[in-house]
C-alpha cells in the first residue's frame, strides 16, 4: 500500500473493511493524549474476520525486546479475546501530511521509533483504548441485533453474551455489522487491573518458533526483485577522504555494475537527532551479488587521505592522558551545586577520592547494519525495506538524499537482529539511498562485521574524579564528581550542550548529600558517537556505585546499609532527564525497596567460601529502579560469575517472560562490555576489527545463575530494555573487590584483573 494513499480518511478504510466483512479499528487517544505523551492517531490495529480470526498489529520495530508480543497483549486484553488465538502482524509505516504541511507518522510523530525503552510505557494507554474501542463496536452491533441495551451485554473469550436471554454471538459473527458502525468517540472505560486475564501473564514471544526454525525474518534476509548488492569501502581514518581511485580498474572487476562515491557532505540532517547523520567517506561497490561486491572491494586500487586537524592522528591513549591532566587542575562546567563542597571543612574522618575510567564501546548487533532502497527510474518514488529503530527518520533521510516527497516513499519495517541504539541512527539508510539514487535500481547494502566495528557510532568513553567528605561517624556530607566524556552531542548541530546528554544531575546520591558539586569536561574525539543502551547511565553508574562501595569500605559500613541510611525515610524527588523534556519522579522509597529485595534474595551478608565475594549496585534509568547483586569466585587464576540477582521495579509488568528476558539479556550484555570490550584509536584509526580483538561474552563466561524478581506494582509500565545494564558493571567490580581485594576502576575490567591475577598465580588467568 502506498504511503500516499494513507492520506485518505479513516472512514474510507473502515468502509473498505466493512465491505470485506471485517472489523478494522483505529484508536484516538483524545483526552488521554497529553497524559500518555502519545501524540497523534494510531491504527488500524485490530482486524476481526467473519470467521472469528483476530489479527493485531504492532507498530514499533522488533529487535528482540518483545514488542511484537507485549504491545498486542495490551490490545487483546481490552478486546477480550484469548491471546493464544491472536495472530500478530507488523504494521507498515504510514505517513500523512498534517495541517502545517509536516509529514508525520500516521501512528503519531516518532511513535514507530524504538528507543529510550519507551515502547510499552508510551503505548500502554492508547493501545488499550484501541482494544476497548473495538470491543465497544462489537457490543453495539450485538445490542442492535438483539434489540437490547448495550449495558446488558458482556464479553468473554471473543464471545458476546446476553445473560437475560442466554444468547451468545461470536466476534466473527458480529464483525461485519460492527465495522459499519460509527467509531466510538471519547475515552473508553478500561479494565481494572484485577480484571486482567492477559496483562501480567507470561506469554511466549509469538516469533519464537520462526526464529528457532531459522526463517528469514530479519532485514539482512530481505530481498527486492531485481536488486543489486552493495558494500562500501570506507576511509579507515576518522574524518579522512578518498585520495585516489582507479575507477576503470574497479568497474572492470567481475560482477561490478557501478562505483558510487559516498561523501560526508551528502549526509542529511537526522530528524530525530540534533546532530547530522555521520557518514564515513568512501566508495560504494555495486555488483550482481554480495560476494562479487565484497571481492571487488578488496581488489579496489584506492588510497586514502587523513582527516583534518586532531582527527588525522588521534590517539585515544593521548586523549585520555591529556583529559586526566586537565581534570586534575581545572574545574569543569557546573552541572549541579548543592551547598558548598569547596568551602566544606574537612571532617576529621577526612576525604576519600578515586578515579574511574570507561572505554568507548561498539554495539556489535548480531545482525550488522543493512538497508534495501529502490528509487524509480524517473526519481519520483522510492521503496525501502528497513531494519531500523526509527523508520520515520529513515523516510526523512531518504527524502533528504533523493529529493522525493516523503509521501512517495514506501517503507516496509522488518525485524532487527539487535539494535541497542545502533539502528536508531540512519547512516546505513542514507548510504543506501545515495547508492540507489545513483543507479536507479533496487540495491541492498550490507555492512560486514569489520565495517560495523570500525565505523560504528560508539558509546562515549569517560573519565571520573570523585571526592567525598565523611564525618567521623561515617556520614557522607560532601560529594564532588568531575566528569569527562566524549559526548555524542559534541560538535553536532543544534544548541544542546554536550554535558546535557552525559550526566543526569538528579541521579542518586543527588538530594542525599548536603554539599554536592558536579562538573563536566569534554573528552575530545573525532570518532562518531551514538546512543548505546542506557546512554550516559552506564558509565556514570559504574563510577558512582563503585565509589559508594569504596566509601562503605573506608568507613567500615555495609554497602547496602550505607545506601539505605542515605535514603532514610525516602520520598518523591523531581528528576530531570533532559531540560526540554517533562520532569519525572524519582521515588526513593521504590529505590530502597529494590535495594532490600535484591539483598534479601541474594542472601546478602551470608558467608561465602574463600575466594568468593558479592558486590552490590543500584540505579534508576528511564523511570525503572533496578538493584543487582553479583556473586563471583576468583580462584586458581580464574574469574567465575556464579550468580547475578536482580530486583526490578518497572511498574506494571505486561509480559513477565519478556520482562525477565530483557533483564537477563541486559546482564549478559553488561558483562560483555564490562569485562572485555574497548574501542581504541591510534594513528587516527579504530584499532579493533572483529570479534578476535573486540570480544563478546562466551557462554562459559556468562553468569551461572540469574535470578530476577519484579516488585508487584499497579504503577504504569516503565522502561525495561535498558535499565538492567547500568548496575551490572559496578556490582561486578564490587564483587571482585570483595573476593580478591583488587579494586578495579576501569572498564573493561579484565585486562587489569588479569594483571593482578598474574601477579598472584603461575596459572594463566581465565574468565571462566
Amino acid at each position: 500500500m502506498s504511503a500516499a494513499t494513507l492520506t485518505t480518511s479513516r472512514r474510507d478504510l473502515l468502509k473498505a473493511a466493512a465491505g470485506a466483512g471485517a472489523l478494522l479499528v483505529f484508536a484516538r487517544p483524545q483526552a488521554g493524549r497529553a497524559a500518555t505523551r502519545f501524540m497523534g492517531e494510531i491504527g488500524p490495529f485490530v482486524r476481526i474476520e467473519t470467521n472469528g480470526a483476530v489479527t493485531i498489529g504492532f507498530h514499533v520495530g522488533e529487535m528482540g525486546q518483545g514488542v511484537s508480543t507485549s504491545l498486542p497483549m495490551l490490545i487483546a486484553e481490552e478486546l477480550d479475546v484469548p491471546f493464544e488465538r491472536v495472530s500478530i502482524q507488523a504494521m507498515p509505516l504510514r505517513l500523512a501530511r498534517n495541517a502545517r504541511g509536516q509529514v508525520r507518522s500516521y501512528l503519531g510523530a516518532g511513535q514507530s521509533t524504538a528507543g529510550g525503552s519507551n515502547s510499552v510505557r508510551v503505548g500502554f494507554m492508547p493501545l488499550r483504548q484501541a482494544g476497548a474501542r473495538a470491543r465497544r463496536m462489537i457490543l453495539e452491533a450485538a445490542a442492535e441485533r438483539w434489540g437490547v441495551p448495550v449495558d446488558e451485554l458482556t464479553t468473554q473469550g471473543g464471545v458476546v453474551r446476553h445473560a437475560a436471554s442466554s444468547r451468545t454471538l461470536s466476534y466473527g459473527q458480529l464483525a461485519g455489522e460492527a465495522a459499519k458502525r460509527p467509531e466510538p468517540v471519547g475515552e473508553m472505560v478500561l479494565k481494572a487491573p484485577e480484571q486482567f486475564s492477559i496483562i501480567g501473564k507470561p506469554q511466549r514471544h509469538l516469533d519464537a518458533d520462526r526464529i528457532v526454525r531459522g526463517e528469514p525474518l530479519f532485514g539482512i534476509d530481505a530481498e527486492m526483485p531485481g536488486m543489486l548488492h552493495a558494500v562500501i569501502a570506507r576511509c579507515p581514518y576518522l574524518g579522512g577522504k578518498v585520495d585516489t581511485l582507479d575507477e576503470a580498474h574497479g568497474l572492470g572487476l567481475p560482477g561490478v555494475v557501478a562505483l558510487v562515491p559516498i561523501h560526508a557532505a551528502n549526509a542529511p540532517a537526522a530528524p530525530l537527532n540534533p546532530k547530522s547523520t555521520p557518514l564515513a567517506e568512501g566508495v560504494a561497490v555495486v555488483a550482481r551479488s554480495f560476494w562479487e561486491a565484497l571481492q571487488a572491494r578488496e581488489a579496489l586500487k584506492i588510497t586514502w587521505s587523513r582527516g583534518q586537524g586532531a582527527a588525522a592522528d588521534e590517539s585515544s591513549e593521548r586523549a585520555y592522558a591529556d583529559t586526566w591532566a586537565k581534570m586534575e587542575t581545572t574545574p569543569g562546567d557546573l552541572v549541579r551545586k548543592d551547598g558548598d563542597f569547596a568551602g566544606l571543612q574537612t571532617p576529621s574522618a577526612g576525604r576519600i577520592s578515586a578515579k574511574y575510567e570507561a572505554a568507548m564501546v561498539a554495539h556489535v548487533c548480531m545482525e550488522p547494519p543493512n538497508a534495501i532502497v529502490s528509487v524509480d527510474p524517473d526519481g519520483k518514488r522510492a521503496t525501502a525495506i528497513l531494519a531500523t529503530q526509527a523508520p520515520d527518520a529513515g523516510v526523512t533521510v531518504i527524502s533528504s538524499v533523493t529529493g522525493i516527497d516523503p509521501l512517495q516513499i514506501d517503507v516496509t519495517l522488518v525485524r532487527m537482529g539487535g539494535g541497542f541504539g545502533r539502528k536508531f541512527d540512519q547512516d546505513m539508510v542514507a548510504e543506501a539511498a545515495i547508492i540507489a539514487n545513483a543507479v536507479r535500481r533496487p540495491i541492498k547494502l550490507v555492512w560486514t562485521r569489520e565495517d560495523d566495528i570500525q565505523h560504528d557510532l560508539y558509546r562515549p568513553g569517560a573519565c571520573h574524579i570523585l571526592d567525598a567528605a565523611v564525618t567521623p561517624q561515617g556520614r557522607l556530607v560532601g560529594w564532588r564528581h568531575r566528569l569527562a566524556t566524549h559526548s555524542r552531542l559534541a560538535g553536532a548541530a543544534g544548541d544542546l550542550a554536550p554535558k546535557l546528554i552525559e550526566y543526569y544531575p538528579d541521579d542518586f546520591p543527588a538530594g542525599h548529600v548536603p554539599n554536592m558539586q558536579v562538573e563536566y569536561h569534554l573528552l575530545p574525539s573525532a570518532a562518531p558517537r551514538g546512543a548505546w543502551r542506557a546512554p550516559g547511565h552506564v558509565v556514570n553508574a559504574f563510577a558512582i556505585e563503585c565509589f559508594l562501595d569504596e566509601i562503605a569500605v573506608a568507613t567500615n559500613q555495609d554497602p547496602v546499609e550505607l545506601r539505605l541510611e542515605m535514603i532514610g525515610a525516602g520520598g518523591a524527588l523531581s528528576y530531570m532527564y533532559l531540560p526540554q523534556m517533562p520532569r519525572r519522579t524519582f521515588d526513593t522509597r521504590r529505590y530502597a525497596a529494590v535495594i532490600r529485595r535484591a539483598a534479601e534474595t541474594a542472601g546478602w551478608g551470608k558467608p561465602l567460601p574463600k575466594g568468593s565475594g558479592r558486590g552490590f549496585a543500584a540505579h534508576y534509568t528511564f523511570e525503572s529502579y533496578v538493584a543487582q547483586v553479583v556473586e563471583v569466585t576468583v580462584a586458581d587464576g580464574r574469574l567465575r560469575i556464579d550468580r547475578v540477582t536482580a530486583a526490578v521495579d518497572a511498574g506494571m509488568i505486561i509480559n513477565p517472560n519478556g520482562a525477565r528476558a530483557q533483564i537477563e539479556g541486559s546482564i549478559n550484555d553488561g558483562l560483555s562490555a564490562a569485562l572485555g570490550q574497548a574501542i581504541t584509536i591510534s594513528d587516527g584509526q579504530v584499532q579493533q576489527r572483529n570479534f578476535n580483538d573486540y570480544e563478546m561474552l562466551r557462554m562459559d563466561g556468562a553468569a551461572r545463575r540469574i535470578d530476577v524478581s519484579f516488585i508487584e506494582s499497579l504503577e504504569p509500565p516503565h522502561g525495561l530494555g535498558e535499565p538492567g545494564v547500568p548496575p551490572l558493571a559496578p556490582a561486578l567490580a564490587n564483587a571482585i573487590f570483595a573476593a580478591t581485594g583488587v579494586r578495579l576502576r576501569k572498564t573493561p575490567m579484565w585486562p587489569d584483573l588479569r594483571r593482578a591475577l598474574e601477579a598472584k598465580t603461575s596459572k594463566a588467568p581465565r574468565r571462566s
